[in-house]
């Protein structure tokens, strides 16, 4: 007898798919010199950031938040002006800005709690690894 998950059914999309094979190298190598990390991790952060972009995308209404281990490859490719306006127009339409706050919504998990639906619903590759600290970027007090 053969026992097949739920889950094997499901067409799951890589998404490096989002961006060309060019932009992708160049931001992991960006990552792995900039973080000091290795090739796969820099691989797999820079995918779930571009899974956090296409959930943003894919809702302009919701306010999802990317966790602490996300938002390092966020900020890689931001630096990377040409290939994220290129891509925020492309995917999303418009441009997708990067605005650090920390709110109560943050803190307490909610923004998160909505976050993970959203990625999930975008059909791509979400590793739960990676968003499971409910962590925000920015310090509760960062102008102190």
């Amino acid at each position: 007898m053969t026992v097949v998950s739920e889950r094997t059914a499901d067409v799951v999309k890589d998404p490096r798919e989002l961006v060309s094979p060019e932009t992708f190298g160049k931001l992991v190598r960006f990552m792995v010199t900039r973080h000091r990390v290795t090739v796969r991790y820099a691989e797999r952060v820079i995918e779930q950031t571009l899974v956090y972009l296409k959930a943003v995308a894919d809702n302009p209404g919701l306010r999802i938040v990317p966790d602490i281990a996300v938002d390092p490859g966020w900020h890689c490719f931001i630096e990377h002006t040409h290939e994220y306006a290129e891509f925020c127009e492309r995917v999303a339409g418009r441009f997708v800005h990067h605005v650090p706050i920390m709110i109560e919504d943050i803190s307490s998990g909610a923004a998160m709690a909505r976050t993970v639906p959203a990625l999930r619903a975008t059909g791509y590759r979400v590793e739960m690894e990676f968003w499971g600290t409910g962590e925000s970027c920015c310090p509760a007090n960062p102008c102190v």
